[in-house]
């Protein structure tokens, strides 16, 4: 059984424990949709890199991290997450949960700090298919992409609310949150949000363009160079 297939089905156990409906997928089988091959760490180069900064010579050392494909506004969002965490009062199933999604993204789980987050107005919406694969949807995006962002709904933290298709009704993509709260308001799906907290910083959106100084590159291909601005 490979890594993923076992993450998605260890998942699945967990969430019917919460009585969520997961009838043909599961919440990580949604959240990782798409990410790039994490290369492993050439140890010589690290031990270099981590040798030049102690030895106090330039260096300016860079990091490749998988890159999630969802949706924001209808159109394609990339963006990365390095963080991922739960109210540490939660039931163990929702922690436990929570622990296997940073499995999954190959992220930090934050086992504290993240408590608070759940329904304030640090975190959006990020909403995530749990019985139909497809990307997930966020609910704001920085505009422009970079230091220039004026967008003050936009924040790197995100609340997972779950999307289930209802029993008789016909999936299709859903890829905004006006195109899922009308979905919901039709009886089509029902929206349950969790406590779990993930950290998703957008790299670039249609309408943001690119985050300045970010490369995106395909998972068989090698490093590349920046790709700069493009919007």
């Amino acid at each position: 059984m490979n890594r993923v297939k076992h993450f998605r089905l260890g998942l699945r156990s967990l969430l019917k424990k919460r009585r969520l409906v997961l009838r043909s997928a599961v919440l990580v089988a949604s959240i990782v949709i798409l990410f790039a091959t994490v290369k492993a760490q050439n140890p010589s180069a690290l031990d270099s890199i981590l040798d030049a900064i102690a030895a106090g010579r330039p260096v300016s050392p860079r990091v490749s991290l998988p890159l999630q494909v969802g949706f924001f506004n209808g159109q394609t969002a990339l963006y990365i997450t390095p963080e991922v965490g739960v109210d540490p009062n939660a039931p163990a199933s929702l922690i436990a949960a929570a622990k296997q999604v940073a499995t999954g993204f190959h992220a930090n789980f934050i086992p504290q700090n993240f408590g608070i987050l759940p329904g304030s107005s640090a975190v959006d919406d990020i909403f995530v298919f749990s019985n139909f694969q497809q990307g997930n949807v966020l609910a704001s995006a920085p505009h422009p992409a970079g230091p220039g962002n004026t967008d003050t709904n936009y924040s790197p933290l995100w609340q997972v609310s779950l999307v289930s298709w209802n029993s008789g009704r016909q999936p299709r993509a859903l890829t905004s949150q006006s195109g899922i709260l009308d979905a919901a308001a039709a009886g089509d799906v029902t929206i349950q949000k969790t406590p779990i907290i993930v950290e998703c910083s957008v790299i670039f959106t249609p309408e943001g363009g690119l985050l300045s100084g970010s490369k995106i590159t395909r998972g068989d291909e090698g490093e590349g160079q920046p790709t700069g601005d493009r919007r």
